[in-house]
């Protein structure tokens, strides 16, 4: 038999940060291409090429962690819901009638 006790709004409320902290993450990633992009536009050579390849490995890394953290806030939040609807069920089967 499990056991469990969970804050079903504490689980809520780190859905809405994560995805506040994602929504940041993203604004500084964006700035950070931006200014890497336009490096580019004064930089040409055998490093430059070798750093642009840099950057677009990391913006593919960094596409992956941005996944990864969309399923983190997308999951806690289908698990807020998930438990706040079992408490809810189970509360109506010992409801007076």
């Amino acid at each position: 038999m499990s056991r469990f006790e969970v804050d079903s709004a504490q689980v809520a409320l780190a859905s809405s940060k994560v995805s506040g902290t994602v929504t940041s993450i993203r604004s500084e990633v964006a700035a950070m291409r931006h200014h890497l992009t336009e490096l580019q536009t004064v930089w040409q050579g055998a490093a430059a090429t070798s750093c642009a390849a840099l950057v677009d490995d990391w913006h593919a890394v960094q596409a992956r962690v941005e996944e990864s953290l969309d399923g983190i806030q997308r999951a806690l939040g289908v698990a807020a819901q998930t438990y706040e609807d079992a408490e809810t069920r189970a509360a109506g089967l010992f409801a007076t009638r």
